[in-house]
């Protein structure tokens, strides 16, 4: 668990936002191992890959299977793996903000402590220092675990060395407008009522008003509401490699947010490789295993 600056439910506490991390146990000595994350709002309910894979299935407090493969290939080749609830999810504090400042926030926290920086304890509530890692961070997901590593690499923040974003949105304004017209009404507002952990629903209505409120359906204008959910605008603050992957025939989030970002990332010269498919809204891992999994492989190398 580890404390951020922030406090999104506006209760008066700084809000904790909860970490699962496996490791080499060659760690537990002198051995110093990169990390990859994954930030995810779906550990709770809707889990991620095909089998919608959650944490702690069984909800007896332990989380005996992390979701999707990175574990079981990544930390036998020398990494550790950290899967982090976004703010308002699953086992962390507060509510969700939909692409909002909180979202990203909550995992540059983690970022920050797998760097030497901020604060955080273990299920006993004992404080612990990340002193098994290199302090090189790369993160990687599908959808909004992929938005949530464009928003931390938006920031420049310390310690992130590369993402990896996988059908990923750019600009929030993009996924829930066209020049003006909402896709889906009461999207964002919606989006974070999905999310938002099982006990925090209630609590969280007000939030999920003004996240409601901001959005501005009626008139589908680009305000400061969706400005704070642009990371396009700052990829000059972009300082992490970044390897892009989008299926072309991906009618969730669409085209122009791959297209916009890699624009801008290219104008600053940002280090940076991408893969566009013939597929829709699919992470890799689902139609070309092999070869995806040792690119990726390589790519942790040479960017971590």
């Amino acid at each position: 668990m580890s404390k951020s600056s922030l406090d999104s439910d506006n209760d008066g506490e700084r809000d904790h936002i909860a970490v699962d991390i496996i490791r080499p146990q060659e760690t537990e000595g002198d051995l110093e191992v990169p990390v990859i994350m994954d930030a995810s709002p779906y550990y709770e309910s809707l889990g991620r890959g095909n089998e919608s894979e959650i944490k702690d299935p069984d909800g007896d407090g332990n989380n005996e299977k992390f979701p999707l493969f990175y574990d079981n290939y990544f930390v036998p080749r020398g990494y550790a793996v950290v899967l982090v609830d976004m703010v308002g999810t699953n086992n962390s504090d507060s509510c969700p903000t939909t692409g909002g400042y909180e979202e990203t926030e909550s995992a540059k926290t983690v970022v920050e402590w797998l760097n030497g920086k901020g604060t955080a304890w273990n299920e006993d509530g004992e404080e612990i220092e990340a002193d098994w890692t290199t302090g090189k961070t790369g993160m990687i997901g599908k959808s909004y675990d992929g938005t949530i590593a464009n928003g931390v690499a938006a920031t420049g923040v310390e310690g992130l060395e590369t993402i990896v974003p996988i059908g990923a949105i750019s600009s929030w304004y993009d996924y829930y407008r066209y020049d003006g017209i909402p896709f889906y009404p009461n999207g964002p507002s919606g989006l974070a009522e999905t999310v938002v952990s099982s006990d925090s629903i209630e609590e969280c209505a007000p939030v999920r008003d003004e996240v409601r409120a901001g959005a501005d359906d009626e008139t589908g204008d680009y305000n400061d509401f969706w400005d704070e959910r642009n990371f396009v605008k700052d990829a000059d603050n972009v300082n992490a490699s970044v390897f892009v992957i989008h299926g072309l025939n991906d009618y969730n989030v669409k085209a122009n947010h791959f297209s916009n970002w890699w624009e801008k990332l290219a104008q600053n010269d940002v280090p940076r490789k991408l893969w566009l498919t013939q597929t829709g809204h699919v992470d890799p891992f689902d139609f070309n295993r092999a070869e995806w999994v040792d690119t990726l492989h390589k790519w942790f190398d040479y960017g971590c």
